[in-house]
């Protein structure tokens, strides 16, 4: 199982090649969305300046499950915050909330963001660049 991050949703579906060779690479693995990384693709469609295709977003993505987030995922969010410290990146709460789904599932995430692939961050998550 993998977790993938914002980043990584948004870049398949704009066809970064990093992302879909990726995907092709661990073919075999289950993926899953935190809910608010699947948000942010979505939106991200939605505030695009051409005609949004929200639903065709949707569709492109059918291949992961959607993973919910609760108070339980939130205080473990600001737990890997805390854990990351003052020489590691000050985690947004959407970054801090993916690797919290991540420690949850026991799963690495995947992502290309600089605050989740950060040596600080990599020292209390499993992330996995791509």
């Amino acid at each position: 199982m993998k977790v993938l991050d914002a980043t990584f949703l948004v870049d398949y579906l704009e066809d970064v090649d990093a992302a879909t060779e990726y995907l092709q690479e661990h073919s075999t693995e289950r993926f899953v969305f935190p809910a608010p990384a699947f948000a942010e693709a979505l939106v991200g469609e939605g505030n695009g300046p051409d005609e949004s295709d929200i639903e065709g977003a949707r569709d492109a993505l059918s291949w992961g499950e959607v993973y919910g987030v609760d108070e339980r995922t939130a205080v473990t969010a600001a737990e890997i915050a805390d854990e990351v410290g003052p020489r590691g990146p000050s985690l947004s709460g959407m970054d801090a909330l993916i690797a919290a789904v991540g420690r949850e599932l026991d799963a690495p995430v995947v992502s290309d963001d600089r605050h989740l692939t950060h040596e600080e961050t990599k020292q209390v998550v499993d992330v996995e660049e791509y």
